[in-house]
């Protein structure tokens, strides 16, 4: 249950919202999590670009927020508590959805399997990859056929990307779960090489990423309200791709696909 302070906080977003202020008289708690680069990070460029985007779509609409790093479990459990008024970034899942509301799409991804230069492995299909052993950091979700088979395969679930990355090289996996900005952002040196993977063929599942509200938050849908008008600005500005291409750690995007 809510404490004073946040009671009082949620009438001020409440009434502020029908008058088309900004939604709170004190700043609002967020929290993202670490080593999820390029888009979150405290070690990252304004603490990665989706942390960025996130913070500019709040201020386009006048709204204060400070923003933690903390593991990904534990800051989400603490947001579905109502320890953090939001969190970020999510893709959708039906666990997910029962206890969140979703913002409108932060960014689309295209999950992949990847696997060594080396590997056996040919296709990605469920009849292929039954027996294999997959990687995903802990707090991460997996979309498409995997997750329909999650219950029958193997998953090691390490701190960071980083580390599914290097249990591949040294054998202890044979997939890691992820997608084509991560592994961009990875492919440079002195991290991972990238002739070192592959991808698989067969396209995993096209997400997309989200601002999360707990829906027992009082006033949910006006802090999501708040959130999408002002990322419908940066979107309709063109200060949202603007922001993509000056971000320091998202230019690795594009710096390894233009070679």
């Amino acid at each position: 249950m809510p404490d004073l302070k946040s009671a009082f906080r949620v009438l001020v977003l409440s009434s502020s919202c029908l008058l088309g202020q900004p939604v709170a008289a004190e700043a609002l708690s967020l929290v993202t999590g670490n080593e999820y680069p390029p888009f979150t990070g405290s070690d990252l460029a304004g603490g990665g670009v989706l942390t960025e985007l996130v913070r500019q779509a709040f201020d386009a609409s006048g709204t204060a927020i400070d923003i933690d790093f903390k593991p990904w479990t534990r800051g989400y459990e603490e947001t579905l508590r109502l320890g953090y008024d939001a969190t970020f970034p999510y893709l959708s899942t039906p666990r997910r959805t029962a206890d969140f509301l979703f913002s409108e799409p932060l960014y689309q991804l295209s999950l992949r399997l990847y696997v060594r230069r080396d590997s056996p492995w040919q296709t990605g299909s469920p009849k292929e990859m039954r027996n294999a052993t997959f990687c995903l950091p802990a707090g991460y979700e997996v979309s498409g056929w995997i997750r329909a088979e999650s219950d029958r395969l193997v998953f090691v679930r390490p701190r960071s990307m980083a580390q599914c990355h290097a249990m591949l090289q040294l054998g202890r996996v044979d997939v890691v779960v992820s997608n084509p900005d991560e592994l961009a952002w990875q492919a440079v040196p002195p991290k991972l090489t990238l002739p070192n993977v592959r991808a698989l063929p067969e396209p995993l599942a096209d997400v997309t990423l989200h601002l999360i509200v707990p829906r027992a938050h009082p006033d949910a849908q006006a802090l999501l309200s708040t959130f999408n008008a002002g990322l419908q600005h940066l979107v309709s500005s063109g200060a949202r791709d603007q922001l993509f291409r000056s971000n320091p750690e998202y230019r690795r995007v594009f710096d390894v696909a233009d070679h």
